[in-house]
């Protein structure tokens, strides 16, 4: 694989990013909130796709036989899915007020092709780039070239590792000291 690394410091697409990620985090409270507040489930379940945006697809669940009011056990998804028909209405809005914003979409908007192109070890599924800001930069990296024209610049492999590894040393240091 040839990785391609790219960053921004533009105010307008660093803006977005944090609205977006601060917009996500904020609808993964909410439907953890919400889930607790249904009762008979474990939390929302939310799939992670390298194509799409993550969705909440349902809930979690240790008893599938005693399902919430408006939800049933789909034996071949194995969690909480609405029931059909307008028993499970509820539960259907449910989801669809609890679907996290798309941080890929944001990003494409503000000149961040979704995926790269694919390669020989890249063959069967299209990927995403991994994402994260430091230091007022979003970066970006792509396991193969983007498919499409990015407006970011591009950045060496060693100047976006040495951005994630400073991040990653700033939320070490960031975590509270738990004493013995």
């Amino acid at each position: 694989m040839s990785e391609h690394a790219y960053s921004t410091d533009n105010p307008q697409v660093v803006t977005a990013y944090r609205v977006t990620v601060a917009a996500f985090n904020d609808c993964g409270r909410r439907a953890r909130e919400s889930a607790a507040a249904i009762g008979k489930n474990s939390g929302p379940l939310i799939v992670n796709s390298r194509v799409s945006a993550p969705r909440v697809v349902g809930l979690s669940t240790t008893t599938p036989n005693d399902p919430p009011a408006g939800w049933r056990y789909s034996t071949t998804e194995q969690h909480l899915v609405p029931r059909r028909g307008q028993v499970g209405e509820p539960a259907r809005q449910w989801l669809d007020a609890h679907q996290p914003p798309d941080l890929r979409a944001t990003l494409e908007r503000h000149g961040l092709p979704r995926t790269c192109k694919p390669g020989p070890e890249l063959r069967w599924f299209l990927a995403t780039p991994g994402v994260f800001e430091h230091d007022g930069t979003v970066w970006a990296l792509y396991p193969n070239e983007p498919d499409g024209e990015c407006t970011w610049t591009t950045r060496k492999l060693s100047e976006f590792h040495a951005a994630r590894e400073a991040l990653e040393a700033a939320e070490q240091d960031a975590r509270p000291v738990v004493p013995a």
